[in-house]
């Protein structure tokens, strides 16, 4: 009897365990598109996509800006969003009282183009406000293989990174 209660046990807890489980259709999927802008700088786009379509997730860049006063930063930026994907294009406009963010484009499956530019606010040396911006910028980017990798034990003292 013992040996047959262990076994519905078994049975129950198995089932359990399944039904519960998170199904491989709902896990994220993320791929990486990668370029340059019209300025020769990195651009990066985190693509998700689950059983609801495709959308931006990150975006990542690098620009160099000139303000009204002609002086020039170059700064890296980058925006954690969730802006949907139809038929391969999208917009972003995110502006808000520290800077206004303006990308369009196409992501296919193995590249994409479009358009970007991005402004903010700065002082100059006398307090005065001014305007920082790219002006209008194109980009083109190339779908690279991000290859996720298991964390893997290792002896006290080092470090564990999963890439």
């Amino acid at each position: 009897m013992r040996r047959g209660s262990a076994v519905a046990i078994g049975i129950v807890v198995g089932t359990l365990i399944l039904s519960t489980a998170v199904p491989a259709q709902a896990a994220v999927r993320l791929r990486q598109y990668k370029g340059q802008t019209s300025q020769a700088h990195n651009i990066s786009f985190f693509v998700a996509r689950t059983d609801a379509g495709r959308f931006i997730k990150e975006v990542e860049f690098n620009v160099d800006l000139t303000c009204d006063d002609q002086t020039t930063q170059r700064v890296g930026v980058g925006y954690g969003l969730q802006v949907p994907i139809t038929d391969g294009a999208f917009s972003i406009d995110e502006v808000d009282q520290g800077a206004a963010l303006h990308v369009a484009g196409d992501l296919g499956r193995l590249q994409g183009q479009g358009t970007l530019s991005w402004a903010f606010p700065a002082f100059t040396p006398d307090e005065q406000v001014q305007l920082c911006t790219t002006g209008d910028l194109t980009w083109e980017v190339e779908f690279r293989r991000i290859i996720q990798r298991a964390k893997v034990d290792a002896p006290a003292g080092h470090v564990v990174r999963a890439a």
